[in-house]
């Protein structure tokens, strides 16, 4: 019988977080789900980390790497009846009941997904620190919310999950490769007049180590994705937050 839910990690040397991260999804209650990690050329211990905890391991080359393309493959190899979840290799889900809250958003057949806020890592900036601390977070989030238009930010590919049956009528735009491809697809179902859910317990520790000039660099760069464009690879490689 196929899975519920599967759970979608892109990785390029991340044992940082990795091992944390599996764990924690281990420990949900929400069990009926499969992991599948695409692994983009590690050279660290991503790839013997995710082993260890039996996930569905796929590797494609370097060269091939964009974030919509990454994503693609795996939810191709994914084998949910229901959901998809993106969640980042350094996002750490912030309880046990973190899976059954995100699929809790799923309060009607117009829901497209559910996503959630961040709190900064233990190894996060101090800047980071303060503008993702935990309590403030909570204060501004403490209850859910129905989104119905795009903007910045919404249904962002750090932690969201998507329903499988819309993913597989419009795949992640791979004309967004340096990023972007989570607002395209969010765009995209509600022009369709699908909605958005944030949660308010659908949570993840995340962050970058990024000081106060490369934050906001990399909201200026966020700003600028809202339509596809070409790329080099030296840009790739350059953007905020690589």
């Amino acid at each position: 019988m196929k899975p519920e839910i599967s759970v979608i990690i892109r990785t390029k040397n991340e044992e940082r977080w990795l091992g944390e991260c599996l764990r924690r999804l281990a420990r949900q209650t929400h069990r009926d789900f499969e992991i599948v990690v695409v692994d983009s050329g590690s050279t660290d211990r991503t790839r013997d980390i995710a082993s260890r905890f039996g996930v569905r391991l796929f590797q494609i080359p370097p060269e091939d790497f964009s974030y919509p393309y990454a994503l693609n493959y795996g939810c191709v190899r994914a084998e949910a009846a229901k959901y998809l979840v993106i969640l980042s290799a350094h996002s750490l889900p912030v309880s046990d009941t973190w899976l059954a809250d995100g699929i809790s958003g799923f309060i009607s057949d117009r829901v497209m997904g559910v996503y959630g806020g961040i709190y900064a890592l233990p190894d996060g900036s101090v800047w980071e620190k303060l503008l993702w601390n935990r309590r403030w977070a909570t204060l501004r989030f403490r209850t859910s919310a129905v989104i119905t238009k795009d903007g910045m930010g919404v249904l962002g590919f750090t932690n969201a999950i998507i329903r499988r049956d819309l993913w597989d009528a419009h795949h992640f735009d791979e004309a967004y490769g340096a990023g972007g491809e989570d607002g395209e697809w969010a765009r995209h179902w509600f022009a369709r007049g699908y909605v958005a859910v944030k949660s308010a317990r659908f949570f993840v520790y995340h962050s970058h180590g990024l000081g106060l000039r490369a934050l906001l660099a990399q909201r200026k760069y966020w700003k600028s994705l809202g339509r596809p464009r070409p790329f080099t690879a030296q840009e790739f490689r350059k953007r905020p937050g690589a």
